[in-house]
């Protein structure tokens, strides 16, 4: 639609090229604004429109609105990285290595011109399983209370409970991995080896090529993107301010389904210089690969899960604490605690 071909323009075109192939009386502002909020892009729309002086071509009331939502985003984001390194200094106070992700990473990294560019959730951040304990402990004293409950019996979960702080503003969630079970085998915290075995007490973020790909794989196999081809703006900005050119080579891109669907998906955009045609074969192709990846994947999952289990004793007792904690009064799972116990 002609508002996404002015959301695009302006967030990735310089500002001679803003207008190309748009008459901008044609735009209707208020569908405008409800893309960018639904792709979480209204502050990112607002910095480039400033950036590029382009107020003159939208009407006063649209600039002003989303000018407030820039200015209310800009503080809940310093707050953020005031929040985010009072809790590094907790952990670390209490020896725990951790490593802050998404976008908290992106932004203690610098990756935005302004840090009310991008729209936020909670404070991510990632911690080895030997420290799963300790750090529910320690956030429990601090007053960090579980707003959700994560149930896990046979497999360690992505993250731990989210909590809150009745002192703070931003929600916190603690990881364990980078993606949900099923998905593991292709990107996980393994990743993260060499950062975890550096103890330097500082803020403590990915490399920009690991923030790269994890952005990518959790749109692609945390959102499902990969399942049914629909793009995030804000995950395409956030890849776009990674400025990861020199590494996206289309040879590199083939190498990976995930990454080359990413950008087949939004090639249409044209933001990225990067050639890769979506004939109707590979378009066929491509889907039909996706489906067999999937059932594959989940297959090879639980053949590994099973034999993890019986394998590998930190994660059996993992398994049997989960069992004996949540699920005591099942009397097929207390046999099963019975059987794996022996």
């Amino acid at each position: 639609c002609i508002e996404e071909k002015l959301l695009v323009n302006v967030l990735y075109r310089p500002a001679s090229e803003i207008l190309n192939g748009i008459d901008i009386n044609d735009v209707n502002f208020e569908n405008l604004i409800k893309l960018a909020s639904g792709h979480l892009m209204l502050p990112a729309l607002f910095f480039n429109i400033n950036k590029k002086n382009l107020s003159c071509l939208f009407p006063e009331d649209f600039i002003a609105y989303i000018k407030n939502i820039h200015a209310i985003n800009k503080a809940r984001n310093t707050l953020l990285l005031a929040e985010a390194k009072e809790l590094s200094e907790l952990l670390y106070k209490n020896n725990i290595n951790h490593i802050f992700l998404k976008g908290t990473a992106l932004l203690l990294s610098n990756v935005f011109e302004d840090i009310g560019e991008r729209m936020m959730g909670d404070i991510d951040f990632i911690i080895q399983y030997k420290d799963e304990h300790k750090v529910e402990k320690i956030l429990e004293k601090n007053n960090y209370f579980k707003v959700e409950i994560v149930n896990s019996m046979i497999k360690i979960p992505r993250h731990l409970a989210r909590r809150v702080n009745k002192n703070k503003k931003i929600a916190i969630e603690p990881h364990l991995e980078l993606l949900n079970n099923d998905y593991r085998v292709i990107f996980n915290s393994k990743k993260l080896i060499s950062a975890f075995k550096d103890k330097a007490k500082t803020i403590k973020t990915p490399s920009k090529p690991f923030l790269f790909d994890h952005c990518i794989y959790a749109l692609q196999l945390g959102d499902k993107r990969f399942f049914n081809s629909h793009h995030s703006h804000r995950s395409i900005y956030d890849i776009y301010k990674l400025d990861c050119k020199n590494s996206l080579t289309i040879k590199k891109i083939k190498k990976d389904i995930f990454i080359e669907h990413f950008f087949i998906t939004i090639a249409k955009f044209k933001i990225f210089d990067i050639n890769i045609k979506n004939t109707l074969w590979r378009s066929c192709f491509d889907k039909l690969f996706r489906v067999v990846r999937l059932f594959s994947l989940k297959v090879y999952f639980k053949f590994t899960q099973i034999v993890e289990l019986f394998d590998n004793s930190k994660y059996r007792k993992h398994i049997l604490n989960k069992i004996n904690n949540n699920y005591n009064n099942k009397t097929l799972l207390n046999y099963l605690y019975t059987w794996l116990k022996l």
